[in-house]
């Protein structure tokens, strides 16, 4: 199973690998001792469509040589551009859109018995529950897909075409998925889904996300609950409340607010305008002090000349983010915003991505600076080398932000929690010492 994207893909690729397990498939690990080979794509921006693209084709080799029996292509390129993947790739057995992963194994029964096709369903189905999953990490982190879908429709964005509307899951379901997960030796879930902070809303009152939260930090062996993906204009006062009182949820909220310029807010579809984005920004750090937030940005979309984009990187060195990621506008077909007049160019775009980075990473530093000294709680995941572990701590997300590198003269092990005295700061990295074992 080769799996791309982000961490929703990610769960669909375990859902997928629990699935075939259950009915006594064999897992391996590389390629050319699989004799099917299941390829998970990303179709959600240019860049993303290219590495699915070249995944593919580095995976027909073995179909091609024979070693390979089955291949498969699923995920969101699968599901945008199905017939296209069928006419000009042959080596291509089956396509399975993303409505259509609980039904994997019987379409691998299909394909051996001579039936290739693509196999989409209906995006607005419930999701369903109670699914095996086989993580694909130690699960020391683990991920909990709250939903599934988008009902936000940003000009920018195919989401809602690759994944459906928003649909939430069951409190029920995702408490015996985050049961069975902390029985496994999770410590730490971190929830994730198109938009989390939209979560329940389709349920007419039945539930919200701090009810959930709330019916996860009761899990007695749960020690960390990490929330991303809030669109801010979804972000509550009783969800900040109930952060700043619940020690089992880091003060870490990652917010995607794309911009910050009016203009380009609203041409983006955005329902929050920038003042609410400021006030909401100073209502979190007014209730949480030490809450680390991350962001996502867009630069280059159509009509953002050097004065938008001068309010934005304005905006960034005020340091209200630690951790940012920046995109380069994608013009996607079939979206409001690729028929926007005044694209800007692929240059400029790229350039001013790196001007924005430059910005933050001064910005990071002089952030981080400010915890030298402090200690904080690492979440401890491996050894670099004797006498040096890598972990998180509450600040960092995995695989998106930086690594806390934390120095002991007693052993460590991965599940372990340590306070850690922070010594060094590095560009995106920490270093400290132990200090004492927590719980």
């Amino acid at each position: 199973m080769v799996s791309l994207g982000c961490a929703k893909n990610q769960v669909d690729t375990e859902v997928m690998l629990g699935l075939l397990s259950q009915q006594g498939y064999k897992i391996v690990n590389r390629s050319e001792e699989a004799d099917i080979i299941i390829i998970n794509t990303c179709g959600f921006i240019g860049p993303a469509k290219e590495e699915s693209i070249q995944a593919i084709f580095e995976q027909i080799k073995y179909k091609q040589q024979g070693s390979c029996e089955i291949l498969i292509v699923t995920g969101c390129l699968g599901q945008r551009y199905s017939k296209e993947l069928m006419e000009e790739i042959p080596e291509i057995d089956a396509v399975i859109g993303t409505g259509n992963y609980s039904k994997i194994v019987d379409i691998i029964t299909e394909v051996d018995e001579g039936h290739h096709h693509a196999y989409l369903n209906n995006l607005s189905t419930a999701v369903e529950d109670g699914l095996p999953r086989m993580l694909s990490t130690d699960g020391i982190t683990a991920c909990l897909k709250i939903a599934e879908g988008c009902d936000n429709y940003c000009s920018y964005c195919i989401i809602p075409m690759l994944r459906g509307r928003f649909r939430s899951r069951s409190i029920s379901s995702l408490k015996r998925e985050a049961e069975t997960l902390v029985q496994n030796g999770t410590r730490e879930l971190v929830i994730i889904a198109q938009d989390v902070s939209r979560y329940g809303q389709d349920s007419n009152g039945e539930f919200n996300l701090v009810l959930l939260l709330k019916e996860l930090a009761a899990l007695p062996d749960l020690k960390r609950i990490r929330v991303m993906y809030c669109y801010p204009d979804r972000i509550t006062h009783e969800l900040i409340d109930f952060i700043a009182q619940e020690e089992k949820v880091c003060n870490y909220l990652d917010i995607p607010i794309q911009h910050i310029n009016q203009d380009i807010l609203s041409k983006m579809n955005r329902i929050t305008d920038s003042d609410q984005i400021r006030a909401l920004l100073n209502n979190l750090n007014k209730k949480m002090p030490d809450i680390i937030l991350r962001t996502s940005l867009i630069v280059g979309f159509p009509g953002e000349g050097e004065a938008e984009f001068q309010e934005l990187l304005d905006f960034v060195e005020e340091g209200h983010f630690q951790h940012i990621g920046v995109f380069p506008y994608s013009r996607e077909e079939s979206t409001p915003a690729a028929a926007y007049a005044n694209q800007v160019d692929e240059s400029v775009k790229k350039e001013r991505r790196n001007r924005l980075m430059m910005v933050q990473s001064k910005v990071s530093k002089r952030l981080r600076r400010a915890r030298q000294g402090q200690k904080c709680e690492v979440l401890i995941e491996g050894m670099e080398s004797e006498g040096l572990f890598y972990g998180r701590s509450y600040g960092e997300a995995p695989e998106v932000d930086g690594l806390v590198y934390v120095t002991s003269p007693s052993p460590l092990k991965a599940g372990d929690f340590v306070v850690t005295k922070i010594t060094r700061i590095f560009d995106y990295d920490i270093l400290g010492e132990a200090y004492e074992f927590s719980k």
